[in-house]
């Protein structure tokens, strides 16, 4: 055979090779052919999915694996997220004389919930700011941390059950307010208010987005529930707020309304309790220039349920609409006047 030289191009390699006879062999007695076809098998496949739930109850806390249900994917997938951006990347211009910040709340998650079914509105509230001035945008992030919040961040796992029902909660945390303060944000005499209609309002730096603490207008109101949506009286500077299952805890399901106006210096000048027809859901009201109405919605509470360990709310649908209309100033209990319209079921 002769000696192999070093052809200074690919053509050439291929003949001087040719010319050798093992070379010649190898090609009619072993022609290549191109690989079989293989599929490549996901990990997930290879082993079952794991789960941190055992008939609905989460059994294991670590590591942190959230429920494998609708509630916890695509867009509703916990973000577990606190931070800031300086100077967002911006799509078109901004209006250099736009000088404000836009304030928006949601609830998420921190922890696997203690019920796989939990549902979307039991997560955490967390507060985003976007301050925008100067044809610029700065984004600031933060969780309200409330006693529910401080509770679970020490304990590092959830410790709060199935929504606004206590009865599942674990043993350390009763008689702690529960509210994530997660529907809405106010913002009120130089706070931003968080709020959820099971509990008070927690106050933050409407700047820093620390929490303050929780806050009951100068100790004016003294309620176990709240508002999330107060309405802001634009000519007169009144905040006019309620609460429904005011009464006993906030947790018993009581039939106690109260109504309240705070003037636009921070003073109560107006309150009022009324007993609503049945426990349920008061989520919104509407104002007008002398009249409170109060939407009192077919989505009952069952105390009996709730210590079962079941569901705190559920549609009734053989219950009408109701809706409670009563004067803004000067109001007496008798004064409500119920209104009731078919639920649409």
């Amino acid at each position: 055979m002769a000696p192999f030289t070093d052809p200074s191009t690919p053509s050439a390699i291929i003949a001087s090779l040719s010319s050798s006879p093992l070379f010649s062999f190898c090609l009619t007695a072993r022609p290549l052919r191109p690989p079989p076809s293989t599929t490549m098998a996901h990990i997930y496949t290879l082993a079952p999915e794991i789960s941190n739930y055992t008939s609905n109850r989460l059994t294991n806390a670590t590591p942190a694996r959230f429920p494998h249900t609708p509630v916890f994917a695509s867009m509703n997938k916990p973000s577990r997220l606190e931070g800031e951006v300086y100077d967002l990347e911006v799509t078109g211009t901004i209006p250099a004389d736009i000088n404000g910040t836009f304030f928006r709340v949601q609830p998420d998650h921190r922890f696997p919930p203690l019920y796989e079914d939990d549902i979307h509105f039991n997560g955490d509230g967390s507060v985003t700011a976007i301050r925008i001035a100067d044809g610029h945008a700065d984004l600031k992030q933060r969780y309200v941390r409330t006693e529910r919040y401080q509770h679970e961040t020490r304990a590092r796992k959830s410790l709060f059950g199935r929504y606004r029902n206590p009865w599942t909660d674990n043993e350390s945390v009763k008689g702690v307010i529960r509210t994530a303060s997660n529907t809405n944000v106010v913002f009120w005499r130089g706070v931003l208010l968080a709020m959820k209609e099971d509990g008070p309002p927690f106050a933050m730096d409407p700047v820093s987005l620390e929490t303050l603490g929780r806050y009951d207008f100068e100790g004016q109101i003294v309620s176990p529930t709240f508002c999330a949506h107060p309405k802001v009286d634009p000519a007169t500077g009144e905040m006019v707020c309620f609460a429904y299952e005011a009464g006993g805890d906030g947790a018993d399901c009581s039939v106690d309304v109260a109504v309240w106006t705070i003037d636009a210096g921070g003073k109560k000048v107006e309150e009022c309790w009324y007993t609503a027809p049945f426990a349920g859901m008061i989520h919104d009201c509407g104002i007008s220039e002398n009249y409170v109405v109060l939407a009192l919605t077919p989505i009952k509470t069952d105390l009996e349920r709730m210590k079962r360990g079941g569901n705190k709310f559920a549609w009734d649908p053989n219950e009408d609409q109701w809706y409670g209309v009563v004067p803004r100033r000067g109001a007496k209990s008798e004064d409500i006047i119920w209104f009731r319209a078919d639920n649409g079921t």
